[in-house]
C-alpha cells in the first residue's frame, strides 16, 4: 500500500494557518489545481465534491477530525484515479510562535495503471497544494 506525505513549512504559527486553511470545504480556495470545491459541513461524515480544471471530478467523505489539534482525515468515495481505499491526512504541526509545518499525506491501493505513475500523480497534487500555501504565506 503506497504512502506518500509532503509536507512545507510556512510564515504562520499553527493557529493563524489552520483557520485560513484548515477547513475541509476549503481546500479549493487554495489548491491551484482545483477550480471548485462543493459541500457542507466540518463534522465527520461531511461530503466535499472537488471539480479540477479539466473537469474531473472527486467526491470525498470526511473521516474524522480535531480542529483543536489542528487535522482531518477525509475518504474517497468517488474519483477517476486508478485507487481504492484512500484515505487522505491533512494536518498542520506548531514550530514555534511565528511558524508551522503544515503536512498532507495519503494511503491508498492501487488498482490498475502503472504504479510509478499513478503514485506520481498522486504526490504531484500534493506537492502542488502545499508549495502554493508555501508560496502565500512566504
Amino acid at each position: 500500500m503506497p504512502h506518500i506525505e509532503v509536507s512545507t513549512r510556512v510564515n504562520r504559527n499553527a493557529d493563524a494557518i489552520w483557520r485560513e486553511v484548515g477547513s475541509f470545504q476549503g481546500v479549493g480556495a487554495w489548491h491551484p489545481w482545483l477550480a471548485k470545491v462543493e459541500g457542507t459541513g466540518e463534522a465527520p461524515e461531511a461530503i466535499r465534491t472537488a471539480e479540477t480544471a479539466n473537469g474531473e471530478r472527486q467526491i470525498e467523505r470526511l473521516q474524522d477530525s480535531n480542529p483543536q489539534q489542528h487535522w482531518y482525515r477525509y475518504v474517497l468515495l468517488s474519483t477517476p484515479l486508478p485507487v481504492k481505499d484512500y484515505v487522505g491526512t491533512f494536518r498542520v504541526l506548531a514550530c514555534d510562535a511565528a511558524t508551522s509545518i503544515v503536512c498532507w499525506s495519503s494511503d491508498f491501493r492501487i488498482i490498475s495503471g502503472n504504479e510509478d505513475e499513478v503514485i506520481d500523480a498522486i504526490h504531484k497534487f500534493l506537492e502542488v497544494g502545499l508549495q502554493n500555501l508555501k508560496r502565500k504565506y512566504a
